[in-house]
């Protein structure tokens, strides 16, 4: 035996942290918890079965992430998006994603082109049936598998942070955006990097992901910044 002790669902105990990391992180991103809630700690606890212990942990890696902050006498609050801290946090995005062939790329490329394989006509079924959270999943999957391709933990822990950090901007208005568009680009985005595994070309997948950053983060300030000249002018009314 192991030793390691298991949960009711046979789950051990850092399998749980984990899930519940990712279901937190995951609900923020998703505006579950806006920015400006509060995360209780007993709540949270009692809600995943778990003691004050663990969930703080979880809070303080959110916080680590950039998605929570701790305020005395208040707790732990998740934060608002600020325009500065995300074209910093995208600007990072890019330049590593142009690293993935350098970061110690796995050979085998067969469960990463699998797993593309399944999520493409997930995709496409969505350019014509606007459904927010799936192609948030979408995302998301896509985000974890690309990982895969990488076998340097550092890069793949800092790469997935900046992820979520940047994606929370781009759920915040997918709604108000022009549903095809962002589809069909998801679309390009996975048919593009499963052409160039097929070409067995590690370095070309991060460059398709570097475009497609440098135009998620074109479309998310252009929509910001004509919201913004828009309140104004309301407000000069």
């Amino acid at each position: 035996m192991s030793g390691i002790v298991k949960n009711a669902e046979g789950e051990t105990p850092r399998a749980r942290f984990a899930a519940v990391h990712r279901t937190l992180r995951d609900r923020i991103c998703l505006l579950a918890y806006p920015p400006g809630a509060a995360l209780s700690e007993t709540e949270l606890a009692k809600k995943y079965g778990m003691s004050r212990t663990p969930i703080r942990r979880v809070l303080q890696m959110l916080e680590a992430e950039g998605l929570v902050e701790t305020k005395p006498n208040v707790g732990s609050i998740v934060t608002r998006v600020d325009l500065k801290s995300l074209r910093d946090a995208f600007a990072l995005r890019i330049r590593l994603s142009e690293l993935l062939g350098d970061m110690s790329p796995v050979s085998d490329l067969n469960p990463v082109m699998a797993a593309l394989d399944e999520l493409l006509p997930e995709c496409k079924a969505l350019v014509d049936r606007p459904d927010v959270g799936a192609l948030c999943a979408i995302s998301h999957r896509l985000q974890d598998v690309l990982l895969g391709l990488s076998g340097n933990s550092e890069y793949r822990t800092v790469t997935d942070a900046l992820y979520y950090k940047t994606i929370r901007a781009y759920y915040t208005i997918l709604a108000e955006l022009d549903w095809r568009m962002e589809a069909e680009a998801q679309v390009e985005e996975i048919h593009e990097i499963l052409v160039s595994l097929q070409a067995n070309d590690v370095r070309a997948v991060g460059l398709v992901r570097r475009n497609h950053i440098v135009r998620t983060l074109s479309r998310i300030m252009g929509f910001m910044v004509g919201d913004a000249l828009h309140s104004g002018e309301a407000g000069a009314c």
